[in-house]
């Protein structure tokens, strides 16, 4: 079914009907109930912070070292990506993202490339996003204060600042 037709469609239904299918379909995708709940603000809060824990998790466990997968944080950011129901929400995760990438980088010295690549690909996807809604100074001057002092020798963080890719 087309976008157009769908709409027409849902446009027919009455209050109550929509609500059943509103209920419906929060049943049966959690996906849907929680971008609903990230969008009225009801329990946003531990939505966040469940996302941030596999993040944490995924770099820093509390037990032993974090594997740093790349692609087990991208599909952690992408699987919020799906709910996040405000930009900012999706950037403030995004910049979660980074700083434990870093700080796995230079507390671990990880050189890995696909590593580094994945740290300068979800940089430049930040900042597109931070342009876009005019907050991209905000995030440089937020990279620039993270990372100073030890951290600025770092070639890698001193290349994201410069904008330079992988």
């Amino acid at each position: 079914m087309a976008k157009k037709s769908l709409i027409k469609e849902l446009e027919k239904q009455e209050a109550e009907e929509l609500l059943r299918l509103l209920e419906e379909v929060s049943r049966r995708f959690p996906v849907a109930e929680m971008y609903l709940r990230m969008e009225f603000g009801f329990e946003a809060e531990p939505i966040l912070e469940k996302y941030r824990k596999a993040l944490t998790k995924e770099y820093f466990p509390t037990r032993g070292r974090g594997k740093a997968r790349v692609s087990r944080a991208d599909r952690i950011l992408k699987e919020f990506a799906l709910i996040s129901a405000f930009p900012d929400d999706l950037m403030d995760m995004y910049w979660f993202q980074l700083h434990l990438a870093i700080r796995y980088h230079l507390v671990f010295g990880h050189d890995y490339e696909p590593f580094i690549k994945g740290i300068h690909r979800n940089w430049q996807k930040l900042l597109g996003m931070a342009s876009e809604s005019g907050r991209e100074e905000e995030f440089r001057e937020k990279a620039e204060q993270a990372f100073d002092g030890p951290y600025r020798r770092a070639g890698l963080i001193s290349e994201m600042l410069a904008g330079k890719g992988a």
